[in-house]
């Protein structure tokens, strides 16, 4: 009898500690999924932000007339411009150009997209020069979609040198939206570019953000305007940064998982 008891016993004990270890992995997740809800929505024709003092937004216009289709041929350009800005700075004078491919839409009827690119061109006395440009596609066995996130990106001197410094953000979605996506964040400054680049998920061991060790010889102002924009990001819920990312960054730490 009592070896009976004993079975029993421990086969209570064994069974509340399961209870108890599949309640906290259940609120582990819980938690996880209230960290990934999105509060804001981003849209493809948001306008990217910029100083008015030194850029401006083509209008549709300006935009066709500029860059006809002879002209595109002639650039490079094989997508439809959507979106383009110029500037003027003590370099001279910049367009820049955000172009995608539509590939279809989803069971919600939102506009897919496979493929993105951005040019930067310089302007001297009408002749174009490209000086930099982005080009990114989505992975076919797992995203859904690609797109810049113009409402984390600007056009503007952010140190204050009479030189625009750039700065452009795209991510793209997964199966499960911006949960499993990517997301790469890309500065301009002084002739380089400084490139931040992340994947989410939600599990705490998938996410993985990669960091230019360029970005640490940024002036601490440089580097805290991009540090409010990835927090802007975990706020409005479209990135889930690794835990104690910014402890991480002040250490200078250029892999954080």
């Amino acid at each position: 009898m009592k070896k009976i008891l004993l079975f029993i016993a421990i086969i209570v004990v064994f069974s509340c500690k399961k209870q108890a270890n599949e309640s906290k992995n259940n609120t582990d997740q819980e938690t996880v999924q209230e960290d990934i809800i999105v509060k804001v929505e981003l849209n493809r024709q948001d306008t990217i932000a910029y100083d008015p003092a030194m850029a401006r937004k083509l209008s549709d216009k300006e935009l066709s007339s500029t860059f006809t289709r002879r002209k595109k041929g002639q650039l490079g350009i094989d997508y439809p411009i959507y979106q383009a800005y110029s500037y003027k700075d003590q370099l001279g004078e910049y367009y820049v150009l955000l172009t995608d491919h539509f590939s279809g839409t989803d069971e919600e009827n939102d506009s897919l997209y496979n493929h993105i690119q951005a040019f930067k061109f310089s302007n001297k006395n009408g002749q174009f020069k490209k000086s930099s440009s982005i080009k990114d596609d989505i992975d076919k066995d797992w995203e859904t979609s690609i797109e810049f996130w113009n409402t984390y990106s600007s056009i503007s001197d952010l140190d204050e040198d009479g030189i625009v410094d750039l700065l452009l953000v795209y991510a793209t979605k997964g199966q499960n939206g911006y949960v499993d996506g990517r997301v790469k964040i890309m500065l301009y400054h002084n002739k380089r570019r400084i490139t931040i680049r992340h994947q989410n998920s939600d599990i705490k061991g998938g996410r993985l953000t990669k960091i230019s060790s360029k970005f640490y010889m940024l002036s601490e102002k440089m580097q805290n305007i991009i540090k409010e924009k990835m927090k802007l990001m975990t706020k409005n819920g479209h990135a889930i940064f690794p835990e104690g990312w910014e402890g991480k960054m002040a250490n200078s730490a250029t892999r954080l998982e």
